[in-house]
C-alpha cells in the first residue's frame, strides 16, 4: 500500500510539473532570440515549487482509486496522470498558492515615484512614463508595448508584440513604464545587480540610461530640453531622433514636466 502510494505521489509530483511548466512557458515562444532559452529556463525553475501538491494529490488518488500497479507493466495509466494535473490545477488556484510563474500581488509592490531622487528627477521620469505608456502612475509599470499589462516584476515579461505604426510593422518587447527591451533587461539587470523588474528597478534602469548619455546634469540643473533631446535616442516618444515612431513635442513634454514639478515641489 505505502509502495503505491508512494508511486501516486511521484506521478502526481512529475504531472503537477509539467503541466505547470507548460502554462509557465507558453510566453517564451514570443521572446526575442537570445532570450528564449533563460525564460524557458526560468518557467522550468518556478514549475519546480508545484511537485508538493503534485505528490500529496497522487497520493491521494493512490490510496482511494484502487489503481492496480502490477498491471501496469511500466505503463503509466492516462486517466490517473490526467487525474493527478487536473487535481493539482485545482488546488492551486483554490489556494492561491501557485500562481503559474505570475506574480499577482502588484499592490504590495513598492512604486518607484516615492523614491528617493530629487524633484527634478522625479518630474522627469515621470515624464518619460507619461511620454512612453500614456500615463505616470501606477499601471505605467505594468504596460506592455501595445496590448495589455503584465503581472510578474520577477523579471522582465520578455512578451514580444507587433502593431503597425506609419504604415510600419514594428515588433518590439518594451514593457514597463519605462518601455524597457529584453535586450536592455539582460544589459542593466547583471550591471546593477537588479532583483527584479519591479518600478523601483525600472527606476533605477531609466535613470543609468539617462546618465549613460550624460543628461543628469541637465536634469538636475532644470535644463529639460536638452536632457529631452539627449535621451531621444532611447525613447521614442520624445523628440531628437528618427524612429518616426509619433514622438511628442517637445513643448507638450515640457508642459508635462513642469506640472509635475510644481506637484512633486521642485
Amino acid at each position: 500500500m505505502l509502495g503505491k502510494i508512494f508511486i501516486s505521489g511521484l506521478i502526481g509530483a512529475a504531472s503537477s510539473v509539467a503541466f505547470n511548466y507548460g502554462i509557465a512557458s507558453v510566453p517564451c515562444g514570443l521572446v526575442s532570440p537570445g532570450a528564449d532559452k533563460v525564460c524557458f529556463i526560468r518557467a522550468f525553475t518556478n514549475s519546480l515549487d508545484s511537485w508538493k501538491f503534485g505528490f500529496i494529490l497522487g497520493g491521494i488518488f493512490g490510496l482511494v482509486s484502487g489503481v492496480d500497479y502490477r498491471r501496469m507493466k511500466s505503463r503509466i495509466q492516462p486517466i490517473h496522470l490526467s487525474l493527478a494535473s487536473v487535481s493539482c490545477l485545482g488546488i492551486h488556484c483554490l489556494l492561491g498558492s501557485q500562481s503559474f510563474g505570475y506574480n499577482t500581488n502588484f499592490h504590495q509592490t513598492d512604486v518607484g515615484i516615492n523614491s528617493k531622487y530629487s524633484p527634478r528627477m522625479r518630474a522627469f521620469l515621470a515624464t518619460i512614463r507619461w511620454a512612453e505608456t500614456g500615463n505616470s502612475g501606477r499601471e505605467s509599470y505594468r504596460k506592455l508595448v501595445f496590448n495589455g499589462n503584465f503581472n510578474d516584476f520577477s523579471t522582465h515579461p520578455l512578451i514580444k508584440q507587433c502593431a503597425p505604426i506609419n504604415g510600419n510593422r514594428i515588433c518590439s518587447t518594451a514593457a514597463g513604464a519605462y518601455q524597457m527591451l529584453d535586450k536592455s533587461w539582460w544589459d542593466l539587470q547583471p550591471k546593477l545587480k537588479l532583483a527584479d523588474f519591479s518600478p523601483v528597478s525600472q527606476d533605477r534602469m531609466a535613470v543609468e540610461y539617462i546618465r549613460r548619455n550624460n543628461a543628469i546634469k541637465d536634469v538636475e540643473s532644470g535644463n529639460f530640453d536638452k536632457a529631452a533631446c539627449k535621451v531621444g535616442k532611447i525613447w521614442a516618444s520624445f523628440p531628437c531622433n528618427s524612429y518616426n515612431q509619433n514622438p511628442k513635442s517637445m513643448e507638450k513634454l515640457n508642459n508635462y514636466y513642469q506640472q509635475q514639478l510644481l506637484i512633486l515641489g521642485g
